[in-house]
């Protein structure tokens, strides 16, 4: 496929669908990049460790930033 049938493929999709294709690329690219892959473990380490957020905290956090219009 050509990179002109793909952008005729992407203009013919749904906002939806070219939302959710823009989210794949970006991890595709996120996916290749070394310092993410870095920030990402040191996330997850951090969460084994027992540093989460509960239910409660993002619901009030969630509530918070749709109240600023996020």
């Amino acid at each position: 496929m050509t990179s002109l049938q793909v952008r005729e493929q992407i203009d013919a999709m749904s906002e939806e669908d070219r939302f959710l294709a823009a989210a794949y690329l970006h991890h595709l690219a996120s996916e290749k990049d070394e310092a993410h892959r870095q920030k990402i473990d040191l996330r997850m380490k951090r969460m084994d460790e027992g540093s989460k957020v509960t239910l409660n905290q993002l619901e009030r956090i969630h509530t918070a930033m749709e109240s600023e219009g996020w």
